[in-house]
């Protein structure tokens, strides 16, 4: 089974006071040599800070305002496809207090009846797909930097390890840049850091590593700006403490 594409991140907008509900489609290929039946099950989806996905139980919410055409379970024969449409359902972009979605497409495939192959017994696949949506009209993206650490990267230099929240209700692509000033005021490095996306609820871990830089040991300020995607969402400033080369 080959499903594509791979992920589906969708940035809605309306004509009027009509908002296009159409999220895209996906296109599901039997490359075996049997006859399979296709099944989508939504799920809720969250990740780990250093991105990796995690599958949850689906929020009522979301498995009622994502619709999938077909509904139901579809039999796919070798060397053809289907397609699935995924479209959001219109209460749902009507609702003041929502500015996206965020689920898993859990796709699975069995065959029709199993049955021995010449590599043995034909079995079925499991494939998770990311689902994002985000209404641009109600776009207001809250990022927050909850922490950020002074530590020794990679050849001793210093590093500033940061963690930011993503407080809002749709996706992020997350990037910004940070500062740290020494005691008397003067800027004593710079560095960017990301991109990286970050879904609702969820935490993103970075690492700016602060090439070039000179850092005594001591206590030095970091002012940390954030973007999301590519509009300044706010920042925060921290006092680190740097180590200095062991």
């Amino acid at each position: 089974m080959v499903v594509t594409p791979a992920i589906i991140q969708k940035e809605l907008s309306r004509f009027l006071w009509l908002p296009d509900t159409r999220v895209g489609q996906i296109s599901v290929a039997n490359r075996g040599t049997a006859p399979v039946v296709v099944d989508l099950q939504i799920a809720g989806i969250a990740h780990t800070e250093d991105g990796s996905i995690d599958v949850l139980p689906c929020p009522p919410e979301v498995g009622a305002a994502l619709i999938l055409s077909p509904a139901e379970p579809v039999t796919v024969m070798p060397g053809r496809a289907a397609t699935v449409r995924l479209e959001l359902d219109r209460a749902y972009t009507n609702m003041p207090d929502r500015s996206g979605l965020c689920a898993a497409l859990i796709i699975t495939s069995a065959p029709v009846r199993a049955q021995l192959a010449p590599g043995g017994l034909e079995v079925g696949s499991r494939i998770v797909l990311p689902v994002m949506v985000r209404l641009s009209w109600r776009d207001r993206a809250r990022l927050a930097v909850v922490e950020a650490r002074a530590s020794g990267g990679e050849n001793g230099r210093p590093t500033l390890a940061l963690r930011v929240a993503n407080e809002g209700g749709a996706y992020a692509r997350v990037d910004g840049r940070v500062f740290i000033t020494a005691a008397d005021g003067s800027r004593a490095a710079e560095a960017d850091f990301g991109p990286a996306l970050a879904l609702p609820g969820c935490v993103r871990a970075f690492r700016a590593e602060l090439a070039g830089a000179v850092l005594p040991p001591g206590r030095y300020l970091a002012d940390v700006q954030i973007r999301a995607d590519g509009k300044a969402a706010g920042g925060a400033e921290f006092t680190v403490s740097f180590l200095g080369r062991p």
